[in-house]
């Protein structure tokens, strides 16, 4: 997952593992197949994955479960933009 600005920052302090998140965003494709990045994990299988590039990042779980539950947005966005 990809995460700018202010967002990022949200998203680092407030995200923990095994955190519950819906993230909302572009699916980034491997350039060179148009499909997602493949590669061999150490145990010797296959693994494949898409970046995603977040729009939204939505914290689900709850104040016990994490340290907050915060949503961010980011301003004037739109669903046909991506932030660098």
């Amino acid at each position: 997952m990809t995460v700018w600005g202010k967002q990022a920052e949200t998203t680092s302090q407030y995200l923990k593992k095994g955190s519950k998140v819906l993230i909302e965003g572009r699916l980034v494709p491997d350039p060179s197949t148009g499909g997602p990045k493949i590669w061999t994990r150490q145990d010797g299988t296959a693994g494949a994955s898409f970046e995603v590039n977040a729009n939204t990042v939505r914290f689900l779980s709850s104040r016990g479960e994490a340290e907050g539950a915060v949503t961010t947005r980011l301003s004037g966005e739109s669903d046909e933009t991506i932030p660098f």
